[in-house]
């Protein structure tokens, strides 16, 4: 969205109307049809009870949506919401096959006059809207364009799509978060919280509308991004909206309004793992003469038979509208800078080797930086996937490290190999060298990482004739401890208690973690009860939660939220499905994962505050932030874990030719690296091959919560590359061309 806030004389607006009126016709009489769309929706202007002019919105002829009164102005002065003004359009006109309605409303002798140019783009409706002021005023203002429901409808009887935020009900969101059971009345989000800045809702007959800023700028000021307390603010350098519904009254509406004021809970700023706030955080521009707005909204209307058939449309819709740009880099230089970064943080201490937990991602004069050694198998830690692409890596005769590079994954898997695993007494090493597992808890989520990618390697060494028994045999005790510890509907808990056992967290919500490594031990040993073990979670992963489109559990230390990573490892285990039973259904419920998994990643490119310095910003100006994807729900942080589904999306391209998995690919790929430093682009970072683990493109805009490297950072920027050549040589050589 170019918005423009300009100071235009008034007689130059006023000639600028009078000429565009004139090469159009006017209208009379009762409603006009304005369109009818291929969803089976038709527009029209009705009159309202002021014989003015409103949209109507029928769906096969039966009332859906509308509005009365689509001109409307909220007035902010002396701390309070001093007026909310609606009125109807004064007249309209046919043009080039647009409808231009206009409208004024007047308060304390200002007048805000409005020009809505209605479109059809696609199959949507659009609406690009100016509004003009005649006069000045303290205070500040907002404007906004909504539609309302036909009919009752509260906020659990309306399913809501928020991308990386809300799927459907309050269900899997902690009650403070946005849309959470605390957010009963309204939920509107400031949109670069958003991965697209769109808001849909379906409803309970299967129609849905869903709401898209199809030319979105995003631009905000420094005041803005770092206000950590819901402060109002009226200024004209605020370019983004928020976009959401009000449920305050019977029949919810759903809009943007601009600039963005979010509420009724906001968030506050570094939000993970606190900072929901229960209020508004409002936004306004100066009431001054000739001061303007310009934005463009776009409305998809369209019917489906489940939430999980709806939202993946609405999405690809908006990937379709706001055609996100790939940035391109230089993949083999990625992987080489990567791979140094990970081989300089495998250390050995007292006899136990690994990778670092994490590491200053800039310099520091920390002189104790043994406090960083703590490895651990996987999700945050992933030492056995260090271990892993180091060893892939050293089969490269071309790899001048290949030496070193085998001496540390083979030197960091038999540190691994000596730990108990039935039960698992640890899942990684102390400072001292000693087991050592958080809080005495053993999550499936780690141990299956680590199982996972250590069985990974002994595939691929096998392949280059090199066999690792002993590998496989301590694998293989712990898969015969986790089939003891399967529930008989197929799920697994979520942790138990190290060297004893004891379940500690039953949640089965992430049982798909051990789907693959399963997969992957069957392939090896021949042993089909870890096959059959593997799709009995399936089984159970999809019919409590997966059929409906949400995806639940994915971390460690976020239980039982609706997060990104759930819908990732989903995916990879439904792709390991289906290659084992060669059954399409897991290539259906593979898609389903990945519609799921792509709406967390962002599609346009949210700015940095304009007054901000690079020297206070851990992500630059000038840097796309498409690539960059949602962690989990009731927070804005983000990161590019995303970048490890890459070979998945290709995967997926390959088997259904379905060109959209291959765009997908396209931007995990590549934009995933915008913030990598790289050789003559090193940004503040240590050296190339350093990178973040996190930020927000939310307030704070373009900070993080500190400016650390965690394992996981290289390991997913890696899996995405190696496994992407390794699934297919040629196609790889396709995708990291710089260009097109």
């Amino acid at each position: 969205m170019k918005t423009k806030l300009l100071m235009i004389p008034k007689h130059l607006f006023i000639v600028s109307l009078v000429l565009f009126f004139a090469s159009g016709c006017s209208f009379s009489g009762a409603n006009k049809r304005l369109y009818k769309l291929s969803s089976g929706v038709s527009v029209s202007l009705a009159k309202n009870d002021m014989d003015k002019w409103g949209i109507s919105v029928e769906k096969y002829g039966k009332a859906f949506l509308g509005n009365p009164e689509p001109v409307n102005i909220e007035i902010f002065d002396d701390s309070k919401v001093v007026a909310t003004l609606k009125s109807g359009y004064d007249s309209f006109i046919s043009l080039d096959g647009n409808f231009i309605a206009t409208g004024s409303i007047a308060f304390n002798n200002v007048k805000f006059n409005i020009t809505d140019k209605w479109s059809e783009v696609d199959g949507a409706l659009r609406v690009d809207r100016k509004v003009q002021v005649e006069g000045n005023l303290p205070g500040g203002f907002m404007s906004g364009v909504s539609l309302s429901y036909h009919q009752t409808a509260k906020r659990d009887k309306v399913k809501i799509f928020a991308p990386g935020m809300i799927y459907g009900g309050t269900g899997n969101l902690t009650p403070a978060a946005i849309g959470g059971s605390d957010c009963t009345d309204y939920v509107r989000i400031r949109e670069d919280r958003l991965p697209a800045p769109m808001f849909g809702a379906f409803f309970e007959n299967g129609t849905s509308l869903t709401i898209l800023n199809s030319k979105p700028d995003g631009r905000t000021i420094k005041e803005d991004s770092r206000d950590l307390e819901a402060k109002t603010m009226i200024n004209e350098s605020l370019h983004f909206g928020a976009i959401g519904a009000d449920f305050d009254k019977d029949k919810p509406s759903f809009g943007y309004w601009f600039p963005g004021s979010e509420g009724g809970i906001t968030y506050e700023g570094k939000t993970y793992p606190y900072g929901q706030m229960k209020k508004w955080s409002r936004r306004y521009h100066p009431i001054r003469d000739g001061f303007r707005q310009e934005y463009q909204v776009s409305f998809r209307f369209a019917s489906d038979n489940t939430f999980a058939d709806y939202y993946p449309g609405a999405w690809r819709w908006a990937w379709k509208t706001l055609k996100p740009k790939i940035v391109y880099h230089d993949i083999e230089t990625v992987k080489t800078c990567v791979l140094d970064v990970v081989s300089e943080m495998v250390w050995t201490r007292q006899g136990a080797t690994g990778l670092q937990v994490g590491f200053p991602a800039v310099q520091t004069d920390s002189k104790n930086q043994d406090v960083w050694f703590n490895p651990r198998m996987g999700f945050v830690g992933r030492s056995l996937e260090a271990a892993n692409y180091l060893l892939a890596d050293s089969l490269r005769d071309s790899n001048p490290n290949r030496g070193k590079y085998r001496q540390q994954g083979e030197a960091t898997i038999r540190s691994f190999l000596n730990l108990s695993m039935s039960p698992p007494e640890a899942d990684g090493f102390s400072s001292g060298g000693k087991p050592f597992t958080k809080k005495g808890r053993i999550f499936l989520r780690s141990m299956c990482d680590g199982h996972m990618e250590l069985l990974k390697s002994v595939i691929r060494e096998r392949e280059a004739g090199i066999e690792h028994g002993e590998w496989v045999k301590w694998s293989r005790s712990f898969a015969d401890w986790l089939l003891q510890q399967q529930n008989v509907d197929g799920s697994f808990p979520r942790c138990w208690e190290h060297k004893t056992g004891k379940v500690l967290d039953p949640s089965p919500n992430s049982s798909y973690n051990a789907i693959t490594f399963l997969l992957l031990l069957d392939k090896l040993t021949g042993d089909n009860r870890y096959g059959r073990a593997a799709a009995k979670a399936g089984e159970f992963c999809w019919n409590s939660s997966h059929s409906r489109g949400v995806f639940i559990g994915g971390t460690t230390d976020n239980p039982d939220v609706i997060d990104q990573e759930a819908g990732r490892i989903s995916l990879e285990a439904y792709l390991a499905l289906h290659e084992h039973t060669s059954d399409k259904k897991w290539l259906e419920r593979a898609k389903v994962a990945a519609d799921f998994t792509e709406t967390w990643v962002y599609v346009w490119d949210v700015p940095m505050p304009e007054d901000e310095s690079d020297k206070e910003l851990h992500w630059k100006k000038g840097v796309s932030t498409v690539g960059l994807c949602l962690i989990a729900a009731g927070h804005s942080l983000v990161d590019q874990n995303v970048a490890y589904a890459v070979d998945e999306f290709a995967e997926l391209y390959l088997k259904t030719k379905d060109e959209h998995y291959y765009d997908v690919s396209m931007i995990l790929l590549h934009n995933t690296k915008s913030m990598l430093a790289l050789p003559g682009r090193e940004y503040d970072l240590r050296g190339a091959g350093w990178k973040q683990e996190h930020y927000s493109v939310a307030p704070v805009r373009g900070v993080g919560m500190h400016r650390s490297w965690v394992g996981w950072v290289s390991t997913s920027l890696l899996n995405g590359i190696i496994e992407l050549q390794e699934l297919d040589n040629e196609l790889y050589d396709k995708m990291i061309k710089t260009q097109k």
